[in-house]
């Protein structure tokens, strides 16, 4: 374990906790140390990932992902179909269930009412080959009472496409599920973006739906939550889909209800810099959006931010490392130095692609892909969203810096 303050907790009050139980704790809602890891387990490196928070059952849901060894800085399929929970104060835990099939890049909701999560989409194709991807069109729900899949569509009695990095938010009062976008190749030498938007129930099945209003551009990789207390779905950032062109930094509301979008910020008001695949929650306590990190245009990130989600104004409340640019170490052009960043150890590894989820006044994160070091991490954090600071609860075995791991490399990451 490396010396860092935000350890501290967690180093002192572990040996307090004598012989730990064996089962995790069964309460509704959290009362005890966030900190505290009593399980064993832990998912292995993973990124392509997307979380879903109960707060009723303690409980955050992750799917699948992404294993496979990232060359110049592109993953490679390696994907899987394991299901994961993580209970604050207890830790992981493996589901032995049957599920959607292996894949990432899906999309993923949540409805508290019933307590279920919902998975759409997402991408598979078999390690070590090449050629076009399956996508997927099916819709699944998971039960957080029953820790149960069920199959909801197969993808045969229309709706959307197959397609990747769709986004989706559920509306608990319509009891209904939004889709959103994603990109519909099964080739992933180009990209292509999709501004569908969809609705489903269970009474009625999938409908499309119409826009209105000042709509965003076509992009991808952007990053959406549900605003509960306007019944909207937030947007924000994004790229084109070329990896050539600046990626974007506005920000846009889509009013459920209505089908019309609002643009909130342009993204010169003092907005988090551009970037894709931000990760954002929406804190509905403090009744805004809060941002962590992403892969800006220079580099992968690991700022926190928030937006008045009233206002739409954004505020940088975490800077995280300060990242400079510039590759080349040890004479491989593609390594990078470790002038490339100055890093701030009390933070996180910068990432994307990595679970994200608001749960007990915390944001709670795990794993994805660092691009720097060409490797996804697995550790567990939480940023307390109270007091603005950051807490480590599983140290990365891969993917940080050397710097990070107390190591002394002359490039970054060897």
């Amino acid at each position: 374990m490396r010396s860092l303050p935000a350890l501290m907790p967690l180093l002192v009050l572990l040996p307090l906790l004598g012989c730990p139980t064996e089962e995790p704790p069964d309460n509704a809602g959290f009362s005890g140390d966030p900190d505290a890891i009593i399980s064993e387990e832990r998912p292995g490196k993973r990124s392509e990932v997307l979380a879903v928070a109960d707060e009723g059952t303690n409980t955050i849901l992750v799917f699948g992902g992404n294993e496979g060894p990232i060359v110049n800085q592109i993953p490679r399929a390696d994907y899987t179909d394991e299901t994961w929970v993580f209970e604050p104060g207890y830790g992981w835990t493996e589901l032995d269930v049957s599920g959607p099939s292996k894949r990432g890049r899906y999309a993923a909701a949540h409805d508290p009412v019933n307590g279920k999560a919902y998975i759409f989409g997402g991408r598979y194709r078999e390690p070590e080959i090449t050629g076009d991807y399956d996508l997927f069109r099916d819709l699944w729900e998971f039960d957080f009472a029953t820790r149960a899949w069920n199959r909801l569509d197969n993808g045969s009695n229309g709706g959307p496409s197959g397609r990747y990095y769709p986004v989706s938010v559920f509306d608990p009062e319509a009891q209904t599920l939004y889709v959103y976008g994603g990109a519909t190749n099964a080739n992933a030498l180009f990209i292509e973006p999709s501004q569908e938007f969809w609705k489903w129930t269970a009474a009625d099945g999938w409908e499309e739906l119409s826009t209105s209003g000042d709509a965003p551009s076509e992009r991808v990789f952007y990053g959406t939550t549900y605003d509960s207390t306007r019944n909207r779905m937030i947007l924000f950032a994004g790229q084109v889909g070329d990896f050539q062109s600046l990626a974007y930094n506005d920000t846009y509301a889509l009013d459920l209800a209505t089908g019309s979008w609002e643009m909130l910020d342009n993204g010169g008001n003092g907005a988090p810099y551009t970037r894709m695949h931000p990760a954002i929650q929406y804190d509905a306590p403090r009744d805004r959006v809060v941002l962590f990190g992403g892969h800006t245009d220079i580099g992968d990130d690991n700022d926190f931010w928030e937006l008045d989600a009233a206002g739409g104004s954004w505020d940088e409340l975490y800077r995280g490392d300060t990242v400079y640019g510039g590759l080349g170490c040890l004479g491989n052009p593609s390594e990078v130095p470790a002038s490339f960043v100055d890093q701030d150890l009390s933070a996180p590894e910068r990432r994307h692609r990595g679970m994200h989820a608001v749960m007990h006044d915390n944001l709670w994160i795990f794993g994805g892909m660092h691009s720097e070091c060409s490797e996804h991490l697995d550790d567990t954090w939480r940023y307390d969203l109270l007091d603005d600071s950051w807490h480590e609860l599983i140290e990365a075995r891969v993917g940080e810096s050397c710097e990070r791991r107390n190591d002394d490399c002359e490039c970054l990451c060897l």
